[in-house]
């Protein structure tokens, strides 16, 4: 009986201790209480070790933005007692200024408590921002105040003065506005404030498609700091870094009110010519003279150019033919190019008049309109059998033709039925000739279907499309150039998945190995000064891709900012 009493006072004096430890709730800390807007802050959540579950970050998503989250576990013996704890990062980044309230999080069946943290509007420029940290962003917008249409060059430029073991490096976006990347990557050195900083610059356009206030969007840099004094930085104990650029408005106006009517072709330069004509401006009628129209413009996509047509010609129809785009760039700015061919067939001998061609235009350099011409041009027509070959008449002793006489018509049938048998015994020669082959193709045809011949399958379109992508991927992997390298990697990679669209996603979607090693070493090359080996590269590569056999990883995720 005494002995039951001494366990009942003490499970009851064990009581309070487990409803203490039942009820520790988790703990939740901000590393900084003053941030500036575009800068990032840590929250840190602490629970106990046996704790399960992940917490619910929807609450967050309306103030912040979610970079990524890490886990560190810590354990500590004090006198003989043992106690485990895991400490969750989440870093935010947050949406506006002003006072913000980071809320309550569920974790575990439990809460945590809310903590507040004051952002303050950033009044940086993007050469003061390089010059105070180790990694910054600066994206600029060229012109500030263009037309709807009208090219946006925006030129990101990332600054990093640490040696980055890798790095992801995100896209600006536009609402109402198209964005495409141009060219390739440009890597150089620069000083600022007595500081000598790596850049990497990236071009944009912008084509806005609605009058108003264009909000270009940001993009953001997260990638890993090492020091390469130490060897165990390049195994995951790096510092992660990241960066975001500032918000930028461009001032977007309506189509004005001195442009000319139809298509609506904001460029910087446009040049309309018109070939073919012959040399001598001569043509006969039934003959087709070939005319090709081509339009090549700078600032503007050739999407966006007007189809190229001839005016009705009197005295001749005209066939045109498929029109033949292209694009590309010169420096910053898209260059755009349309050409149409006609064929012109005179129907009448006389002159052929092709009038003059022009096409309006706005100069978005000298901000007025422009007109673009093309020459009218007059051509000779000749009837059809006026080049005919015609026999010389006979000439008597005083010089004045005379009539064939009547008997020189004789020898006429004699001449026609020689030509006629000649042709006939001809086409007997021809015709026995096919007749021959149409034989011989039969008997090798049943030959080779007596000796079971296999037709090969024809190759699938992504594998014929792949293979000259492989080989010029192992062409440019021995180069120096680390852009072109990246560049020839994922378009080869995108053959085969089309969703992969960096060298995260990439790495994400290989298998443990060789390949995921070679693409972290090209990252180092890349961002950290490390050196490429462009023998491991091709060899890494040189089968082909080393899928892991799990679904590939969504190349949207970012990597963790603070790996273990």
């Amino acid at each position: 009986m005494k002995r039951r009493a001494r366990l009942l006072g003490f499970v009851l004096c064990c009581i309070p201790f487990v409803a203490m430890a039942q009820g520790a709730a988790p703990v939740a800390t901000l590393d900084r209480s003053k941030v500036g807007l575009g800068e990032t802050v840590t929250l840190n959540i602490e629970v106990a070790d046996e704790a399960d579950g992940s917490p619910d970050l929807s609450p967050l998503m309306s103030d912040f933005v979610v970079l990524g989250t890490s886990t560190n576990h810590t354990l500590s013996i004090v006198n003989g007692k043992r106690e485990a704890r895991t400490i969750l990062g989440i870093a935010l980044r947050p949406r506006r200024g002003g006072h913000l309230t980071v809320p309550a999080l569920a974790i575990g069946g439990q809460s945590t408590q809310p903590v507040s943290v004051d952002v303050a509007a950033s009044t940086d420029t993007g050469a003061a921002t390089a010059e105070g940290r180790p990694v910054a962003l600066e994206g600029k917008a060229d012109p500030a105040t263009a037309y709807v249409g009208q090219q946006i060059d925006y030129t990101l430029r990332l600054y990093f003065a640490v040696n980055l073991a890798d790095g992801q490096l995100g896209d600006p976006s536009a609402e109402g506005a198209e964005v495409r990347r141009i060219g390739q990557d440009a890597n150089y050195q620069t000083m600022r404030g007595g500081r000598r900083f790596n850049v990497v610059e990236r071009h944009y356009a912008i084509f806005p498609q609605h009058a108003g206030t264009l909000d270009i969007q940001p993009p953001t840099f997260q990638g890993t700091a090492v020091d390469p004094t130490d060897a165990t930085s390049f195994f995951g104990a790096g510092e992660p870094v990241n960066a975001v650029a500032e918000r930028v408005r461009v001032d977007v106006r309506a189509r004005p009110d001195g442009a000319a009517g139809g298509a609506w072709i904001p460029a910087r330069e446009l040049k309309l010519t018109l070939e073919g004509i012959p040399a001598d401006g001569k043509a006969r009628v039934g003959q087709p003279v070939t005319l090709t129209m081509r339009l090549d413009a700078t600032g503007m996509p050739f999407e966006a150019l007007p189809a190229l047509s001839l005016p009705k010609l009197d005295g001749a129809d005209v066939y045109p033919d498929k029109a033949v785009t292209g694009g590309g760039s010169s420096g910053a700015w898209v260059t755009g190019r349309r050409q149409q061919g006609f064929a012109v067939v005179p129907t009448r001998p006389g002159t052929l008049h092709i009038p003059a061609t022009t096409l309006h235009w706005w100069n978005v350099v000298t901000d007025k309109p422009e007109v673009a011409t093309v020459p009218a041009h007059d051509i000779e027509v000749t009837a059809a059998g006026a080049t005919q070959a015609s026999v010389p008449p006979s000439s008597t002793a005083g010089g004045a033709a005379a009539p064939a006489p009547a008997d020189t018509s004789a020898p006429a049938p004699a001449v026609g039925t020689a030509g006629g048998s000649t042709w006939r015994w001809l086409f007997v020669a021809v015709l026995s000739l096919w007749l021959a082959t149409l034989v011989a193709w039969f008997v090798l045809a049943r030959r080779r279907g007596a000796r079971g011949v296999a037709i090969e399958p024809r190759p699938k379109p992504e594998i014929v499309r792949e293979k000259p992508a492989h080989e010029q991927f192992l062409k440019v992997a021995t180069g120096g150039d680390l852009a072109a390298v990246e560049h020839a990697l994922l378009r080869w990679a995108r053959i085969v998945r089309p969703s992969i669209h960096s060298l995260g996603a990439l790495s994400a979607a290989l298998r443990e190995g060789p390949q995921r090693e070679a693409i972290a070493m090209l990252q180092r090359a890349r961002f950290a000064d490390g050196e490429a080996s462009g023998p491991k590269l091709r060899e890494a590569f040189a089968k082909g891709f080393d899928w892991a056999p799990s679904a590939a990883k969504s190349d949207e995720a970012l990597p963790p900012l603070y790996p273990r």
